[in-house]
């Protein structure tokens, strides 16, 4: 393509984003007025996805006016060209698979090590994905070389001053934005939310400055989705357990809670038999990041970038540390991705972490867990292990022998699979996968057992967040709040507690301050966390809260109120608990106390 002109190149690039960007939110603009903004907005973001491109088209235009060779700066823009193209084309997928475009979470899985892996990316998405960027590079090349898109410009266009003309366009449909903002416009929202990266304008202070005046919701979520500052957290206390019990903390990645049955799990049910089983238990959050987070910290998951930023590990850990425990912790992920090793395990040496990254899915757990039972085997009391398990996580990793379900997908390949028409198989393959974590989770149990350690050794087996097979539209997690993706398993063994079941609504929340009663400590779990003593007389929990990437929800008995900035001002920013919408008006007023006392809380630990 370096011999053919890159404006053509240049105008495909507009071309397409601007069509693209309609395609993408045209469906769900219902009136004129949002049809109307779509068509502005769109043109705008066009221009400002292609402003790369556009940028160079004029840095070579200049070149060939001065008799400059600029072969190869024509070269980068059709390379350029076909990046954007390609990126576009790459959210349209992200979008169809988990409902949200590229952001800095997408951005923090490519730059961070292991983020990549997470995904479970099979080889042949590998294949897929290069055969699909070069058919697109091949049918740009032919429209390019046999397509004068020039000929489709209006007449006159070069004569306009087209600069000034996208400011004006840039500036109206900012102000519309604003404006509907102020006046709660729920249309114009929810059309700006399709349009890919669409960055917000808001002008409250200025149109309430300038004497306008509008009806806003009862309760304003802005300030709901997350708060942010200097962490106001309790230094580790030195405090000596007074029943320093063995610890095994078991997390199982996207673990949801109706697969723990005898006929897929048969191995934990009889464990959950021994235990304490919570059968309403609710993950802070619907990824792997605020999931983990909020059961070691025992706060909400919109706390998770400035504890990061701190490097500051959770006050149990350290008290667990302090008190002398052998500590070993392993993972079949990596403990870079999310930020564990800053984190939950920031006090850790490099070789108390094991990461184990080789072969698929059940392989490393299999690896790990082999580890895990020879440290604890050899390890003085009181010892401290943890494991993370990737088996249940997509691609769902099981082998030949742990297929329980024979109609399951074969090749779960991202790219070319229709997540919809094939979602039964998909779940299948899930069920096997847990399956096959149901046998390690086996492996842990009997060990313990089997040398007399469960009379003294508290057991934790829990998910990081659960696992949606388009029960509410969504496949996966990290997507929304539905019940599927943030309601997970907990089984607590606790030497000497008689075993039982739970009924009532329990959270991540509260398992450190769980951990640190069972081990002997005395201190009022509020100093340092919003959880309570799940095993206390009296507990009880009048609401929870999960987070996202974007921030926190609510959920009550009742209701859920997602504040999320990703899903705020939607009509779905409120369900009922089994995720249907709901008017607020006809719940009633007992959430209320719950929003309230979660609005005042929100806080607490910043200064």
């Amino acid at each position: 393509m370096n011999g053919i002109t890159p404006f053509r190149s240049v105008l495909l690039t507009l071309i397409f984003a601007f069509s693209f960007l309609v395609f993408l939110a045209w469906p769900g603009a219902d009136s004129l007025h949002s049809r109307a903004f779509l068509l502005v907005a769109a043109l705008v973001q066009a221009v400002l996805l292609s402003g790369p491109v556009l940028l160079l088209m004029a840095l070579h235009a200049r070149l060939q006016r001065r008799g400059h060779d600029s072969r190869l700066l024509a070269v980068v823009i059709h390379a350029l060209a076909l990046v954007t193209i390609v990126f576009l084309l790459a959210n349209y997928k992200l979008q169809q698979m988990f409902g949200f475009y590229f952001n800095y979470f997408v951005l923090n899985l490519l730059l961070t090590p292991g983020g990549i892996e997470a995904m479970g990316v099979s080889a042949s998405t590998n294949v897929a994905l290069g055969i699909a960027v070069a058919g697109i590079a091949l049918c740009m090349a032919l429209v390019v070389r046999f397509v004068p898109l020039e000929r489709a410009l209006p007449r006159g266009l070069e004569k306009l001053p087209l600069v000034p003309v996208f400011g004006v366009l840039l500036v109206a449909q900012a102000g519309w934005y604003a404006w509907s903002e102020y006046r709660y416009d729920r249309e114009i929202l929810a059309t700006a939310d399709r349009i890919v990266w669409y960055v917000p304008v808001t002008a409250r202070t200025l149109l309430e400055d300038a004497g306008f005046t509008t009806q806003r919701p009862e309760q304003d979520d802005s300030d709901l989705a997350g708060v942010s500052g200097k962490i106001d957290y309790p230094a580790t206390p030195e405090e000596q357990f007074t029943k320093p019990l063995n610890i095994v903390w078991l997390v199982a990645e996207s673990w949801r809670a109706d697969v723990l049955t005898p006929e897929i799990m048969p191995n934990t049910t009889r464990f959950a038999q021994k235990s304490q089983q919570f059968l309403e238990h609710y993950s802070g959050g619907n990824g792997t990041r605020m999931g983990m987070f909020s059961q070691f910290y025992g706060l909400y998951g919109s706390y998770w970038f400035d504890f990061l930023s701190a490097t500051r590990p959770p006050l149990m850990m350290e008290m667990i540390r302090q008190n002398g425990y052998a500590m070993q912790a392993y993972t079949s992920s990596r403990f870079s991705y999310p930020e564990f090793d800053k984190t939950i395990f920031a006090g850790f040496a490099d070789s108390q972490l094991q990461s184990f990254t080789e072969g698929a899915g059940w392989e490393r757990d299999r690896k790990n867990v082999g580890d895990m039972l020879q440290f604890i085997e050899s390890a003085k009391a009181p010892f401290f292990s943890f494991m993370f398990f990737e088996s249940a996580h997509a691609n769902y990793y099981f082998p030949d022998e742990s297929v329980i379900e024979p109609d399951f997908i074969e090749d779960f390949n991202y790219l070319t699979v229709d997540i919809e028409n094939s979602i039964e198989r998909i779940r299948a393959r899930y069920i096997n996968a847990t399956h096959h974590l149901d046998s390690q989770l086996g492996r842990v149990f009997d060990a313990l057992e089997a040398q007399g350690l469960l009379d003294s050794t508290i057991v934790i087996v829990t998910g990081d967040h659960g696992e949606e097979f388009m029960e509410n539209g969504r496949w996966g997690h990290n997507s929304t709040f539905s019940q599927e993706q943030i309601r997970v398993p907990l089984l607590v063994h606790l030497p000497g507690q008689a075993a039982g079941k739970v009924a009532q609504m329990t959270s991540h929340l509260d398992l450190p301050a769980t951990v640190l009663a069972a081990l002997g400590v005395d201190i009022d779990p509020a100093t340092y966390s919003y959880g309570s003593n799940l095993l206390a007389a009296g507990y009880a929990r009048d609401y929870t809260v999960a987070s996202d990437w974007h921030g926190n929800t609510l959920i009550t008995p009742d209701v859920k109120m997602v504040f999320s900035k990703k899903g705020a001002a939607y009509d779905d920013g409120t369900t009922t608990l089994e995720d249907e919408p709901v008017d607020i008006g006809s719940v009633g007023v007992a959430y209320r106390n719950s929003l309230n006392l979660f609005a005042r809380e929100l806080a607490r630990f910043y200064h």
